[in-house]
């Protein structure tokens, strides 16, 4: 990867990276850094990046992610980071907006399944390019996806009109 390539790698990809981080970490702070961490990775190993493989994207929200499970077994070294070790309760409703509630929602849910719902929905990957970035198989990252999406619906009950339509939901 020549200088020029990371630059515009850099340039059309920072703010996914960012987004992706933030949403997973809900840390303004950790998803700098993680940010920063992966384009130096990308910057130390450029022959990392394979287009036969997929985009520069998956490649670097691959990397990020790494870097958040990292990040999270470090500081929770005796929880698991398993998808199936939460079925959540609905959200306590406080008097804030909706847009708070689907997010602390989005932040309630275990992190695979998180990351999975993050990736598809706020950053519109496509399921195989999620897989990639995720180095999870297409299966798995359906099975992570449908969970989310099960679990959101429980959470954001209360926020649901009759119809079943979540206020403030993406």
């Amino acid at each position: 990867m020549t200088d020029p390539e990371f630059r515009d790698a850099f340039h059309r990809n920072k703010d996914v990276v960012y987004r992706f981080a933030y949403r997973m970490t809900g840390s303004h702070a950790l998803a700098e850094d993680v940010v920063q961490e992966s384009f130096l990775a990308l910057w130390r190993r450029p022959g990392a990046y394979d287009p036969e493989r997929g985009t520069v994207r998956s490649l670097l929200l691959g990397i990020a992610r790494k870097l958040i499970l990292k990040n999270w077994r470090n500081e929770k070294a005796h929880e698991e980071l398993e998808e199936q070790s939460a079925w959540c309760a609905p959200v306590d409703l406080p008097s804030s907006e909706r847009a708070a509630f689907v997010a602390r929602a989005i932040s309630l849910l275990p992190p695979l399944q998180r990351e999975a719902l993050i990736l598809a929905e706020y950053e519109e990957l496509p399921l195989e390019e999620i897989g990639r970035a995720t180095g999870t198989e297409l299966a798995a990252v359906k099975s992570r996806l449908h969970r989310a999406r099960e679990n959101l619906r429980r959470l954001l009950a209360p926020l649901a009109d009759e119809k079943g339509t979540v206020y403030g939901a993406k």
